[in-house]
C-alpha cells in the first residue's frame, strides 16, 4: 500500500512539473496561474518527500534501530 502511495505522489509531482513547463512556454497564462501551479508542485514535492522519509525510517535501517 505504501508503494502505491509513493507511486501516486511521484505521478502527481511529474504531472505538476509538466503543467508548469507547459505554462511557462505559453505566454497567455497569467502570473497568478503560474503561482498556483508552482504551489501545487511544491505541495506534491513535500508529500513525496514525507512519504520517502517515512519509508526510509521503516526500511532496513529502521529495523536495526534499538531505541
Amino acid at each position: 500500500m505504501t508503494d502505491a502511495r509513493v507511486v501516486f505522489a511521484q505521478n502527481r509531482l511529474d504531472a505538476a512539473r509538466r503543467e508548469i513547463r507547459d505554462a511557462v512556454v505559453d505566454f497567455t497564462v497569467s502570473d497568478e496561474k503560474l503561482l498556483e501551479l508552482r504551489a501545487n508542485a511544491r505541495e506534491a514535492f513535500e508529500e513525496l518527500r514525507a512519504l520517502d522519509s517515512k519509508n526510509l525510517k521503516t526500511g532496513l535501517l529502521g529495523a536495526l534501530k534499538f531505541w
